[in-house]
């Protein structure tokens, strides 16, 4: 059968579906479940930290934590002119709000290095309220509402990403401010084997380009 554009086609079609088969392996895992957090990042990861926030910090725009962590409150407002300990540690605790007009639009928090894994408990999580935002598989952001996550305004929320990530963000989901406390934050280094099995991009595109041209090859010989 000689070589037609139907054989290119039909080859680069079988190479997409390769490609987005791989692709929709990739994935973030959450959880509401501390034990089923820990069990899952101690089969990738041998280093864990947590920050139980034993070391009153007083507030300010940015803090460092216990743990490395940096944790930065967007400005407006000024942390200083609010008579409330946002952004700071106090009572074993970590103390924060978001939203409204008396409190920040966002809070970033920085890990020390890039990370597989992050939970925490939270308190006082309003519904519509508090959000997290981070890039756990490399698509780009993810936002969850904390409350409808953990299923009320107390519990634990943590999530395993497919790739590292470096920061994740705190913001609101409606227009009222949310007052909101953590304890035990923690959250693994890159893992000490892949989660998954998948070929890089790169790897499954070359694979892909050669199965089809292999295709080409056996479609060109006489019949």
């Amino acid at each position: 059968m000689p070589f037609t554009w139907k054989s290119l086609t039909l080859a680069m079609g079988t190479a997409t579906l390769v490609l987005g088969t791989l692709s929709s392996a990739q994935a973030y895992t959450l959880y509401t479940n501390r034990a089923a957090w820990q069990a899952a990042v101690d089969a990738i990861s041998a280093s864990v930290t947590t920050d139980t926030f034993s070391t009153n910090i007083p507030k300010a725009q940015t803090i460092t934590l216990g743990s490395g962590i940096v944790s930065t409150n967007s400005f407006p407002p000024d942390i200083s002119a609010i008579p409330f300990d946002n952004n700071a540690v106090t009572g074993g605790q970590y103390r924060n709000a978001t939203g409204g007009d008396t409190a920040s639009a966002t809070i970033t928090w920085t890990f020390p290095g890039a990370v597989r894994a992050f939970g925490a408990d939270f308190f006082s999580v309003n519904a519509s309220g508090l959000t997290l935002t981070g890039n756990f598989d490399g698509t780009g952001d993810q936002t969850f509402g904390l409350n409808a996550q953990i299923g009320g305004n107390t519990g634990f929320f943590g999530v395993i990403g497919n790739i590292d990530f470096g920061s994740i963000v705190f913001g609101n989901a409606g227009s009222s401010v949310d007052g909101f406390d953590i304890d035990n934050a923690s959250f693994a280094v890159t893992p000490s084997q892949p989660p998954s099995s998948v070929p890089e991009p790169s790897t499954v595109m070359a694979l892909a380009v050669m199965a089809g041209g292999l295709f080409l090859s056996r479609q060109g010989k006489p019949c």
